[in-house]
């Protein structure tokens, strides 16, 4: 066998590029500017569809805020409330004195006009809020049900109007609607609510209003619920008996009723105007301010007459919820004792902790109820809106220090609770 190796021969190739198609590489070119300017104009009309979807839910930061002004509580309630007492025992006794003037039916009338014309002005403020919800009967046929409440018209920053009413109103809808004194009627979105007081704001773009329509429709311009005193003739504009576009007339009956909520409480303006427990809508005084926020669940009034919450503790809420701004929250219900109270009871002055919200901050930290709350971080806070206050200018996860008394074998001792505050 012959194993001798044979040469091999290669073929050789020589490569030569293939000349360029000027024609195709043009029209490839052409294919694909084309493809990109198809695409940059789908997704600008895309984008212009989709951007106030997208500013609703994600914010928009060169969205104008709101700013509500606050009003410089009452340094002491109590010597406030004397002096107001003080003022309208004054007034009454001047009354008394002076001989009476009888009104002729004239007079009456005008000065029931006068009413009127202050109350149609502060109507323009108010709108009826409709929740709308799809709904299918007995024989599969589909309606839609509708329930409504007052809702007030509280900004305007440019680009929205914003709208407090009750969130219960709103709550589980599919659809919410906001019509205006001028009969103008447009969807409405929802923007955030507050649990512990059912508060909730709405917000409609201007864009969806025509020019004429938005420049007829006022922000509602608000008074100060502090200053507020027993006896002064008021105004319910609304729903104040549960049925729309009504206006009642009376007067401030008490002042001295408080509601306590989760880390606050609120000021209830009870008045003799016959209202019902569905009622909604506003408490103006005779110069059109809103000074309360009719929400006869909220006040635990019963229904029988229109109670109001007092604006001026509300305002930094209603702000905040404008602004869909978190909600600071520690977790506690509590009650002032005073020193009178202290005297009778021998719990020391502070807040008194009723209650603990279930897995809330307070609770993680150690509070339970029964403590009594002196002092948070180096501030002295013995008083549920002093606290409440305080929280307002906290962060969320910021962590506060509580101090508090707790009664042992002995009496009180001292107890210190850091709290790492939440929100909603």
């Amino acid at each position: 066998m012959n194993n001798e190796q044979k040469p091999y021969d290669f073929m050789k190739e020589v490569v030569r590029k293939q000349p360029v198609d000027k024609a195709e590489l043009l029209k490839k070119a052409g294919i694909l500017i084309g493809s990109a300017l198809a695409f940059g104009v789908i997704a600008a009309f895309a984008f212009a569809a989709v951007s106030p979807y997208a500013q609703d839910i994600f914010g928009s930061e060169e969205s104008p805020k709101v700013d509500i002004p606050a009003d410089d509580a009452p340094e002491d309630t109590g010597e406030a409330q004397a002096a107001a007492e003080d003022a309208a025992g004054e007034q009454a006794q001047a009354v008394v004195e002076t001989p009476a003037a009888t009104l002729t039916l004239d007079q009456y009338r005008e000065l029931y006009s006068s009413m009127m014309d202050v109350a149609d002005t502060a109507e323009k403020s108010i709108v009826t809020v409709i929740g709308l919800t799809n709904n299918t009967d007995w024989f599969n046929q589909s309606y839609e049900s509708q329930r409504q409440l007052s809702g007030l018209v509280i900004a305007n920053n440019g680009q929205d109007l914003f709208i407090a009413t009750e969130y219960r109103i709103v709550e589980n809808v599919e659809r919410i609607q906001v019509k205006f004194w001028n009969e103008t009627q447009v969807d409405a979105r929802y923007l955030k609510h507050d649990p512990h007081t059912g508060l909730a704001v709405l917000k409609v773009p201007l864009s969806s209003l025509s020019a004429e329509a938005a420049a007829g429709i006022p922000a509602a311009t608000f008074g100060n619920s502090y200053s507020v005193t027993q006896g002064e003739p008021v105004m319910a504009v609304g729903s104040p008996a549960g049925y729309p576009d009504a206006v009642s007339y009376g007067a401030v009956t008490s002042l001295d009723n408080v509601v306590s909520t989760v880390d606050g409480e609120y000021d209830i303006l009870i008045t003799d105007i016959t209202g019902s427990s569905e009622g909604s809508g506003v408490l103006i005084n005779l110069q059109g301010e809103v000074i309360g926020l009719i929400s006869q669940s909220f006040a635990g009034s019963g229904g029988n007459t229109v109670a109001a919450v007092g604006i001026s503790q509300i305002k930094p809420l209603l702000e905040r919820l404008s602004n869909s701004e978190p909600l600071i929250y520690s977790g506690i219900t509590g009650q002032d004792v005073t020193a009178a109270v202290s005297e009778k009871t021998g719990i020391p002055e502070g807040i008194w902790v009723d209650t603990v919200q279930a897995d809330s901050p307070a609770m993680l930290a150690g509070i339970q109820s029964g403590d009594v709350i002196v002092k948070v971080d180096e501030e002295d806070v013995t008083t549920m809106s002093k606290y409440q206050d305080y929280l307002e200018s906290c962060s969320q996860d910021q962590v506060i220090r509580i101090t508090a008394l707790r009664k042992g074998t002995e009496g009180y001792v001292e107890i210190t609770f850091d709290v790492t505050l939440g929100a909603l």
